[in-house]
């Protein structure tokens, strides 16, 4: 096994949600929106000390063991981490550590400032992969579940419940960070990269079931629920796979569906007064929090 495939699966989630997702140099996303997951990585945790003594920025002092460690990864893309790993006299040990800890202070500046919300007991959507990375920038536990080889929420049953109430957990931390959406909110407010909250509001939904291709689907603004702020329209893309329930697969696709939620921004379209964002949690708030 190579020192690679050493590296363990809480140190990858842990760099991922510390990283945003986004390359550390040029922050592109490095996950396809509609498969998390290995085959739709499109970015490496690349080692700043190199795995072998021979590597890029290799030091014989280093042990393997701190050499594998969360504090020795940055994630880049591809194409970034053969152009640091060709150049590493440009890219030193010093110049990556200074990278990833700007980046990280990117990441945490789209985060916005802590938010007065309501609880939520019961959430009718949530993108796992993306809830890890936000509690990993949060710096708040990551909940541990196993989905046991489940495709969908909807497949695991009555552990659907169990995982809600690890991800609410999240979702419900006293102090969370994000930026507050109304309808005062303009689209020149809005950067690619944010966290958003809104509170309850009615979303008109669009096709949401079943496709083999969900890209394409979004091209064709299907599988998506939307709203307009004023001048503006918001475009959340609805992956099925992480809608709780088979009775709120049955309210996403009823044409409107009541929802508050965290968002986070993918891009802005401003010349066609768009904001496109991949929803982290949906649901609706405590009755008694209403």
């Amino acid at each position: 096994m190579s020192d690679r495939q050493r590296i363990s699966e809480a140190n990858r989630r842990f760099i991922i949600g510390q990283s945003g997702g986004r390359c550390n140099k040029c922050r592109i996303e490095l996950f396809v929106q509609n498969e998390f997951g290995e085959k739709a990585r499109l970015g490496d945790d690349a080692h700043i000390i190199a795995s072998s003594d021979y590597g890029p920025r290799g030091n014989e002092e280093i042990g393997q063991q701190q050499r594998r460690s969360a504090d020795n990864l940055i994630l880049l893309c591809k194409t970034c981490h053969s152009e640091i790993d060709q150049q590493p006299k440009k890219f030193n040990e010093d110049v990556l550590l200074r990278m990833r800890d700007e980046h990280c202070c990117w990441v945490e500046e789209r985060l916005g400032s802590t938010v007065t919300k309501p609880r939520f007991h019961y959430l009718s959507y949530i993108n796992i992969p993306r809830a890890d990375m936000y509690a990993s920038v949060q710096s708040i536990a990551l909940p541990e579940f196993d989905l046991n080889g489940a495709e969908t929420i909807r497949q695991l049953g009555i552990n659907a419940g169990r995982l809600m109430a690890q991800y609410t957990s999240v979702l419900n931390v006293e102090e969370l960070y994000s930026n507050v959406l109304t309808d005062e909110t303009s689209i020149g407010e809005i950067s690619e990269g944010d966290y958003w909250f809104v509170n309850e509001v009615l979303f008109r939904t669009k096709r949401i079931g079943g496709y083999e291709n969900l890209p394409d689907a979004w091209r064709n603004d299907e599988s998506v629920i939307y709203r307009d702020f004023g001048s503006w329209r918001l475009i959340c893309l609805i992956d099925p796979r992480w809608i709780t329930t088979t009775t709120t697969l049955v309210g996403f696709q009823s044409g409107s569906y009541k929802l508050a939620g965290l968002l986070h921004i993918n891009r802005i379209e401003p010349e066609r007064g768009r904001v496109i964002a991949s929803p982290l949690f949906l649901g609706s708030p405590d009755e008694d929090a209403r």
